[in-house]
């Protein structure tokens, strides 16, 4: 089984307000798709906050010629509707996005598995400190450029993979279970 990896940058505290998706793809035991894409807030949700510009870095401007979410879905829907497992880290976070983004859209939420890596690290490495994910990918030596989407999501992948490498275990349900980490269903 694939495991998809995803992570959102939003303009506000509205859900529905991403303005950057990355999305990397694990797909028989090697990384095969990275996409990295700024979108185009709805305008209903698209003022951008100072505080949220100062995490990611995204302005107004960055996104003005951006497509908006329904351009975006449609070129990464296959990774997310194909059965993969998807993973994000802070999940509820990632996964509140996409279902607000197609909401508002009146798109269909698509159904989805999924499984968040805090609590992947959190049960593999107990005795760090923080899980964040530039915490996890220092201890294990991934290059990130924080709060880049594309970024974040290979970030979150190569958690799962170098857990992978540790346990010797390679199915997602298996890995997943023999960590006790838990599968949600969108």
């Amino acid at each position: 089984m694939n495991v998809t990896a995803i992570d959102f940058e939003t303009a506000n505290q509205s859900s529905a307000s991403i303005c950057a998706l990355g999305v990397s793809v694990l797909e028989d035991g090697a990384i095969e798709q990275r996409y990295e894409s700024l979108i185009r807030p709805h305008p209903s949700v698209g003022r951008f906050l100072p505080g949220n510009i100062r995490i990611h870095g995204i302005q107004p401007h960055d996104v003005a010629a951006a497509p908006e979410w329904p351009e975006v879905y449609a070129a990464v829907a296959g990774s997310l509707e194909d059965g993969s497992m998807i993973t994000a880290h802070n999940a509820g976070f990632d996964i509140g996005c996409l279902k607000a983004a197609c909401e508002l859209y009146g798109m269909p939420v698509p159904h989805l598995r999924y499984f968040d890596t805090v609590e992947l690290s959190r049960k593999v490495f107990p005795r760090m400190e923080h899980h964040r994910l530039d915490n996890m990918c220092d201890y294990l030596g991934v290059e990130l450029d924080h709060h880049r989407a594309g970024s974040d999501a290979y970030g979150c992948l190569m958690i799962v993979v170098d857990v992978m490498n540790i346990t010797g275990v390679y199915e997602i349900e298996d890995l997943l279970e023999q960590c006790n980490t838990r599968i949600f269903e969108l």
